[in-house]
């Protein structure tokens, strides 16, 4: 017997099968018993563990997920915001282009919307800068106008992108004109600082101050009839020649933000 004890082999069988028999018996029972309720604490334990873990890595996803729902929204929104502006940049333009389409025009003459995108006011004269230049058809020497068929200026430089526009402020600037109504007629001339004067208007002829003034059409470079000012003050001497009347334009060049550049 002691001999058989010393082989670890026939004393794992014997353990075997003894426990086999008292299974059998049923004398293992109070041992299952006390096992898997000291388990099932355990096992409870690690499950509720396991689930918290879960409902943490879940709620940690779901943080992740708001968070880039809430970046993909701010996206949209503001891509929204963007195609909101631009239309309604658009239905702007479309109001100023029905505005004028009373300008007098050839049939062979077009209209060219542009933005200022630029001012320059200085000691070498008055301009703006607009984003329309050669690619969009924008020649040298065309009239610029803003809406209500109000003249402008004249581009003076073309770019591929942009153009330069001499404002009929500037004092290069020479623009045919009369007052409307009557046939006088005289040389509106830039001056610093905005401003304008009426020249070369004929002597004896009675000129009321607020009278309009428009473009004449002489020169060939402006269409006849569009708007410039009014008369302020007629300076008149007996020793001159002529008249001199000075003008209040009719825009305000400082807040223009828009113009038509007028193709032939």
């Amino acid at each position: 017997m002691k001999n058989i004890f010393k082989h670890p082999f026939i004393l794992s069988l014997l353990i075997i099968f003894s426990l086999i028999f008292l299974n059998q018996q049923g004398w293992l029972n109070v041992i299952h018993n006390v096992f898997f309720k000291s388990s099932f604490f355990v096992q409870e334990n690690i499950f509720q563990a396991s689930l918290k873990t879960a409902n943490f890595i879940n709620f940690i996803t779901s943080i992740n997920s708001l968070e880039q729902e809430n970046t993909d929204l701010k996206q949209i929104n503001q891509e929204l915001l963007g195609e909101i502006t631009e239309l309604k940049e658009i239905e702007r333009e479309n109001e100023l282009l029905r505005e004028q389409i009373g300008v007098s025009l050839k049939e062979t003459d077009k209209l060219v919307f542009a933005n200022i995108i630029g001012k320059d006011s200085s000691a070498l004269g008055e301009y703006f800068l607009i984003n329309k230049g050669k690619k969009h058809g924008i020649e040298n020497k065309s009239a610029v106008i803003a809406s209500g068929n109000i003249l402008v200026g004249q581009i003076s430089e073309v770019f591929d992108s942009f153009s330069r526009v001499r404002l009929i402020t500037d004092a290069n600037s020479l623009v045919y004109a009369r007052i409307q109504g009557s046939k006088i007629t005289g040389l509106i001339k830039g001056r610093q600082e905005l401003d304008l004067v009426f020249d070369l208007l004929p002597q004896g002829k009675d000129i009321k101050d607020d009278s309009v003034v428009i473009t004449s059409g002489l020169s060939g470079l402006f269409p006849s009839g569009l708007l410039i000012g009014h008369i302020k003050k007629i300076i008149s001497s007996d020793a001159q020649i002529s008249q001199l009347a000075e003008i209040e334009p009719v825009i305000d060049f400082n807040n223009l933000e828009k113009v038509f550049v007028i193709i032939k």
